[in-house]
């Protein structure tokens, strides 16, 4: 007897890259023993690439409907059906849209702009190994990178377009000389009317913005109780990169490569003149394997490459033969040692 709950997992997993070596096997065995199953799969994979493409108002209508492509003729009981879309999309197979409310201090400087206090927002958080593509109500297109949190109204309001990053994300904004399109970060905010620009803002990292198109204007917010409201404005192939200690020094533009810092959209990854540890961290990002260094000094060292749509095995192998480095890779670690 199938175990469909164990298959539906399994195939989210793969699908997702979070699948171990053991678990693959296992699903691979579930496929040749029910052939019924092979055609499920094919139709969660084939919703699994085209998920990017849904706007937020079809999403949770497109899952739906996948769901119910993959029923059995008999009718299966509801709560199961329930079980297994959460845990399609726990695994980032979909693009689930969760309803929430922002924090008290976001939720009343909006309705202030708004005049809406009943604005409904919508949620986007990809794990590692997961990137999606979000298309907003106003025509804007944001590709929201892997560990990222995107916070959004369903609908705009009538005098500003807000959201809200945790994270990268590269943004294609509509033009709209009414209504500013305002990126609200953890440590300040960017401010575009139309244009198109990426956004790096992890936490414990240096915010990073940089444009490809039009102009922007970065606002950093300050720590240590520093009110100032400086604006730092950036055309193309410029860049503003801010570490938050309460110093103004802290802030530097310099140029780069507008294309190169959106290279992640279009699977490339682009290091120039980077240490290793910040690589890996990149690295465990898109791969989903946690990076432990087993000494130091490989850390620091300092490298330049490209890489177009490889895997984790490939891009170490070209890695370690610029610099002289040992590395591991097993199914949920990559190991590095002199």
């Amino acid at each position: 007897m199938v175990n469909e709950e164990q298959f539906i997992i399994l195939a989210a997993r793969k699908l997702a890259g979070q699948a171990t070596a053991a678990e693959l096997q296992e699903l691979d065995g579930m496929l040749q023993q029910h052939e019924d199953l092979q055609g499920r799969y094919l139709i969660l994979q084939q919703y699994f690439r085209e998920s990017t493409l849904h706007t937020s108002a079809d999403t949770e209508q497109a899952l739906h409907r996948t769901l119910q492509k993959i029923r059995q003729p008999q009718r299966l009981r509801a709560s199961r059906w329930k079980w297994m879309a959460a845990a399609a999309v726990i695994a980032g197979i979909a693009f689930a849209v969760t309803v929430v409310w922002p924090k008290k201090n976001r939720s009343a400087r909006i309705t202030a702009q708004t005049g809406n206090d009943t604005m409904q927002w919508l949620k986007r958080q990809n794990g590692k190994a997961t990137r999606a593509v979000i298309e907003l109500a106003d025509g804007s297109k944001i590709w929201l990178n892997a560990d990222s949190k995107l916070t959004y109204p369903e609908v705009f309001g009538k005098t500003s377009r807000e959201v809200y990053l945790n994270g990268e994300a590269f943004f294609n904004v509509a033009g709209s000389a009414d209504r500013p399109f305002i990126v609200h970060l953890a440590k300040g905010m960017v401010k575009v009317l139309g244009t198109s620009f990426n956004v790096r803002a992890y936490d414990n990292e240096p915010v990073q913005t940089s444009v490809t198109t039009g102009k922007v204007a970065f606002i950093p917010k300050y720590e240590n109780g520093d009110q100032r409201s400086d604006t730092f404005y950036i055309t193309p192939d410029e860049k503003v990169i801010y570490r938050p200690t309460g110093n103004h020094d802290n802030i530097i533009k310099e140029a780069t490569s507008g294309e190169d810092d959106k290279a992640w959209t279009e699977g490339r990854l682009v290091f120039r003149d980077v240490s290793l540890e910040d690589i890996c961290r990149e690295l465990e990002r898109t791969f989903g394997k946690k990076v432990t260094f087993h000494s130091d000094k490989p850390r620091q060292y300092r490298m330049t490459g490209s890489f177009q749509n490889n895997n984790l095995q490939e891009i170490m192998y070209y890695l370690a033969k610029s610099k002289s480095f040992k590395y591991t890779i097993t199914d949920s670690l990559l190991l590095i040692s002199e």
